[in-house]
């Protein structure tokens, strides 16, 4: 049964203010306390966006009370809200309503058809979202802070189909009439430019949205019955009357009127606990079991080495389990608590690079992050760092997000049960847990004597070779930008990291990528090209991956810390205008995280970040300019630039290397570049 809230003033049902909020005369006292008499029936499609049986979301109307949760909630997700696929089969909703609130990284969403973007925040005027007479606003409930985003009209279904389409060649394919048509189905999208706060609850103001011809839509019949005080013969638009006219007391005291309104509607984001309390109940228990490390062997394989290398080391660890099985596709073991057990003991292998420089100066230990998919063996790409700098990589598989997770991750996107998803942030946990433990492991194990086996292999494999494992540090590129914020969250052990083109979050990030093409296709067409019910789709499945991903972590990297987890310093680098991993990703990752300051001289203003001159000690973030035309405003990819795509280029950058290895031992970043770093200061 929904709950509702009755506001104090509607008890003074003779008041003239509310006989006079009345547009059509009826008597408004009686209209309210009939109303308030009106019990909810069981969740149905919201009648506020009566086009979309989905949207609005997220929105707390598919939310319950639940005091035994974190934010006071619980969702109720229906089976009517999830996308059909062209076979007609939906996701199962159980996965997605443990949850304790929704995602804090996900856009707001609605569907008005015929919208334009005409005088909406975009990506470059995210101040203007921050403005009195914004037509968009996302509002804290709460403390009625206003929070800053822009607005996206769904423009990656519309591209992406014309681009399959004429690439058939299909005789039937008329521009005109699929643009119309697909033009019907965009989300209208306010993304916020900075993750939400846990447990909070938001509302969502839209007013003003215009059509071609300039005029401002008009709101739902629902809607308009909410905010004009008409009768209804809808049960559900009348359970929800006294919850609305609180929510638009809120909205008027924070300059939003409510006779301006198209559409609004409020949401409850997630705890920190629902999205972090597993990951840290399974690392704090195996390094109490496992204080010193887990047992491990050794093996020496020196193939695809470069001029400069003492050896290539295989470290296989026997890592305590936390899963299912130890394969892909598996799910946390989880106790009669709810919570992740041990599951005895997998064999999960490590490949550690190790300089000849380490021959006569002890290698700082630095935990490698892999790309999108990859494996392990892509720390050999960091050689001539290694060899320039005297660092001893180790790189491991992002378990749940590897390889060999391929098949699980287009199984669960392409399968028609979304919540299936839920195997791939799982294994992530596991994927977490590995780099933790191998860092335990092989600082202790490099700190422990010439008896230990790590040391012995270093002697007699490496030349003599010595580790450092007092100096604990973090390189991730790509997926190992992303997943290393939430690393870095997390460790207990690495002190400083390098995030190179990261971003947050998935949501946002697949859209604009030229790396989700492949997957989008088939994962479309399994929906018929639906963009409401893609949008929907990825909404959905960015609840499951905030328990992995940064929306659920960057937040407390620095200052504002996890339990038990000391605080860290991360250097990110951004290219712009990278075709992989969009740069607004990237943006609010570092406005998320706080603290990180815009390193200058700049290739441009980035809001919501301070610039600092040259020289940080803390967290700070570098973008260079490779030349490439700046990136689409709307969520497509960069498919328009056909130069070289910036995204792996950083290495170019010369100084890059002094830069990295100055921060990792002082904490302090320095501009390698004589001016913004662009062209001119790569190799």
């Amino acid at each position: 049964m929904q709950t509702i809230r009755i506001p104090r003033w509607l008890a003074l049902l003779g008041a003239a203010t509310a006989l006079a909020a009345c547009s059509d005369g009826s008597d408004t006292p009686d209209l309210l306390a009939q109303d308030a008499k009106v019990i909810a029936p069981p969740a149905l499609c919201d009648p506020l966006a009566p086009t979309y049986c989905g949207f609005p979301y997220p929105n707390d109307y598919w939310s319950v009370e639940d005091a035994d949760s974190a934010s006071g909630r619980r969702l109720a997700l229906p089976p009517q809200i999830m996308p059909a696929n062209t076979a007609g089969m939906r996701s199962q909703t159980a996965a997605f309503n443990e949850m304790d609130g929704f995602s804090p990284g996900i856009a707001a969403m609605t569907h008005l058809p015929g919208a334009t973007v005409n005088g909406l925040a975009t990506p470059d005027s995210i101040a203007a979202s921050l403005a009195p007479d914004s037509p968009t606003v996302i509002l804290n409930a709460a403390t009625g802070e206003r929070v800053p985003h822009w607005v996206d009209l769904d423009e990656y279904v519309v591209q992406a189909k014309l681009r399959v389409d004429a690439g058939e060649r299909r005789p039937d394919f008329d521009i005109a009439r699929d643009i119309d048509a697909l033009r019907q189905e965009q989300a209208l999208m306010l993304r916020p430019a900075i993750r939400l706060d846990d447990a909070t609850r938001y509302i969502v103001a839209i007013r003003r949205v215009l059509d071609d011809n300039g005029n401002p839509l008009p709101p739902s019949p629902g809607f308009a019955a909410l905010r004009d005080l008409q009768p209804s013969d809808d049960d559900v638009i009348r359970a929800r009357r006294a919850h609305f006219e609180a929510l638009f007391d809120t909205l008027g005291d924070n300059g939003v009127a409510r006779e301006d309104l198209q559409i609004a509607w409020d949401f409850t984001t997630a705890s920190r606990e629902n999205n972090t309390g597993a990951m840290l109940h399974i690392r704090d228990d195996a390094l109490a079991r496992y204080p010193h490390g887990v047992p491990y062997s050794i093996e020496l394989r020196n193939e695809g080495l470069i001029d400069g290398m003492a050896c290539r080391l295989e470290v296989t660890f026997d890592m305590p389990l936390y899963m299912t099985q130890g394969e892909t596709g598996g799910l946390l073991n989880l106790g009669a608590d709810g919570m992740p057990v041990q599951n005895g003991s997998y064999p999960y292998a490590a490949a550690l690079i190790v300089p000849m420089s380490a021959q006569t100066e002890a290698a700082p230990l630095v935990a490698f992050g892999h790309g999108q998919l990859g494996a392990k063996e892509q720390v050999l790409g960091m050689q001539p760092l290694a060899v320039t700098e005297n660092l001893a990589l180790f790189g491991l598989d992002w378990k749940g997000f590897a390889s060999d997770d391929t098949v699980t991750v287009v199984a669960a996107l392409a399968g028609g049960d979304l919540s299936t998803f839920r195997a791939v942030p799982e294994r992530m946990h596991q994927g977490f847990l590995n780099f933790l433990m191998a860092m335990r492991t092989l600082s202790v194990e490099a700190e422990g004597g010439p008896s230990t086996p790590l040391n012995q292999a270093l002697n007699a494999d490496c030349g003599g070779a010595a580790l450092d494992g007092g100096k604990r540090y973090y390189f991730g590129g790509s997926q190992g930008g992303i997943l290393g914020a939430s690393l870095m969250a997390l460790s207990t052990d690495i002190e400083r990291g390098l995030l190179a083109v990261p971003g947050q979050s998935y949501n946002l990030l697949l859209n604009r990528s030229v790396n989700f093409d492949p997957f989008a296709a088939t994962i479309y067409a399994q929906y018929d090209w639906n963009a409401l019910d893609m949008q929907m789709n990825l909404a959905l499945v960015q609840g499951l991956w905030d328990r992995a991903e940064p929306t659920g972590y960057s937040k407390y990297i620095r200052d504002n810390t996890l339990p038990g987890t000391p605080g860290h310093e991360v250097l990110i680098q951004v290219s712009k205008a990278d075709h992989q991993v969009t740069n607004l990703g990237a943006h609010i990752m570092a406005r998320t995280i706080g603290g990180v300051v815009n390193l200058a001289p700049t290739i441009r203003d980035v809001w919501g970040l301070d610039v600092v001159e040259r020289e940080h000690s803390g967290s700070a973030m570098i973008e260079i300019d490779f030349g490439n035309p700046d990136a689409p405003l709307t969520n497509i990819p960069h498919w328009a630039d056909e130069g070289p795509d910036p995204h792996g280029r950083a290495t170019e950058l010369i100084g890059i290397g002094a830069v990295l290895s100055q921060f990792y031992a002082t904490g302090v970043v320095e501009n390698p570049c004589n001016g913004p770093c662009d062209e001119d200061d790569i190799f």
